[in-house]
């Protein structure tokens, strides 16, 4: 790996973040005039862990208060608001953000002891974690999905993994901020011992010796879940069974999650290109080709630096250096064949939004097209958050 560009990439990151934090300070999922120029609860959550990681305290604190007080009044966070902090979703719930924002909080409190920010917005933390619980399901204790992080109901409706260890870990970082500042909260907790037991129990099979990804059920209310008629188990190799442990809510070196990144790695590792594809290839649900995703990569490069394994380390962050241009990255890469593939399919499908034109673009006119490669939406800056974390890790553990 490249020492001095892995550096530079770190102080890179940090300036990217800085210039993509509206005034009102929303974080953007990318720059004004790409495809995502919203602030999405999601993306914002982790760029506030990023920031955290580079001690970007001011930032992290300004992107709080920015989301803290914008739910719904059920205490619903939205899939993403304008920089005023208005509703601009066009998808339907995505529970995790809730979770995201609690654990983005808790991780700020943890680091600063920032007690006033969350006396000032205790009501919000108490009513997201209110919502969160009321779509909890008592016969499964487990929290119920229509999207996750993919935005793939197909996949995602039901109990899926990144979604409850969001919310459950959310929850816990909640509890702690409330024993802190003298809230009763043993009933927060309660409930999210829970779902942690039930993601170790219901969300891992022993025949594969991994975490699997979603129980499908159709309704929350669901009762026996085994009479829902929509009932299934998605058990095909995703990124985010590594959830509990980016959550922490397991160790890096328990063995559940060591035999479910070498799964990872073995079956979404990209022969071509190198670098972690999100999900298998025939899920077909692939804008902009199918091909390996930054943050994911980063995710993995941390575990491998917390479990001490510093060449597989090396080679998952390293790729991430290499794929950087001009010190900034994509969302995704892929090859320009699997570009035109995923493109003439949806053409011919006549499922080509409008609003996928300007990505398609700006795919084209990016300097990496001339070299055979399909950079989609850059910069992204989800990834400069993740690889803040994991370059951090690395830096501490091996250099």
């Amino acid at each position: 790996m490249d020492l001095k560009k892995a550096k530079d990439l770190w102080y890179g990151s940090m300036k990217v973040i800085r210039e993509n934090q509206h005034p009102n300070g929303g974080f953007y999922a990318s720059p004004p005039g790409t495809r995502y120029p919203f602030i999405y609860t999601r993306d914002h959550s982790v760029i506030i862990l990023g920031a955290l990681a580079a001690n970007m305290i001011d930032e992290a604190e300004r992107a709080l208060r920015f989301m803290l007080p914008i739910q719904k009044p059920s205490g619903e966070y939205s899939q993403r608001y304008d920089v005023e902090g208005n509703d601009a979703s066009y998808k339907d719930l995505q529970i995790d953000g809730n979770g995201l924002i609690l654990y983005a909080t808790g991780k700020y409190f943890q680091l600063t002891r920032d007690e006033d920010l969350c006396r000032e917005y205790w009501w919000a933390i108490k009513k997201a974690v209110e919502f969160i619980l009321s779509h909890k399901n008592n016969e499964i204790d487990l929290i119920h999905t229509i999207n996750s992080i993919h935005e793939f109901p197909a996949f995602e409706h039901g109990f899926e993994i990144y979604a409850n260890s969001a919310c459950c870990a959310g929850i816990f970082e909640a509890v702690k901020i409330g024993e802190a500042i003298g809230e009763d909260v043993s009933g927060w907790k309660e409930e999210a011992e829970k779902v942690k037991a039930s993601i170790f129990h219901r969300l891992y099979s022993p025949r594969l010796r991994t975490f699997i990804k979603t129980i499908r059920v159709r309704d929350r209310h669901s009762e026996p879940l085994g009479y829902d008629p929509f009932a299934s188990t998605v058990t095909d190799p995703d990124v985010v069974e590594y959830a509990p442990a980016y959550f922490g809510l397991i160790p890096d070196d328990d063995i559940k999650i060591l035999n479910t990144v070498k799964r990872l790695h073995d079956n979404l590792w990209d022969e071509e290109l190198d670098g972690l594809n999100r999900y298998p290839e025939s899920w077909n649900r692939n804008n902009g080709g199918y091909g390996p995703w930054l943050h994911f990569t980063c995710q993995l490069a941390k575990h491998y630096c917390e479990v001490g394994k510093d060449d597989i380390a090396e080679m998952y962050l390293g790729w991430c250096v290499d794929m950087a241009h001009d010190y900034q990255f994509p969302e995704h890469i892929s090859t320009i064949e699997r570009f035109e593939e995923w493109l003439e399919s949806y053409q011919n499908a006549k499922i080509l939004q409008d609003s996928k034109l300007v990505m398609i673009e700006r795919i084209k006119s990016h300097p990496k097209w001339k070299d055979g490669l399909a950079y989609v939406t850059s910069p992204l800056i989800w990834p400069h958050a993740e690889y803040l974390r994991a370059y951090k890790s690395y830096s501490m553990y091996f250099l």
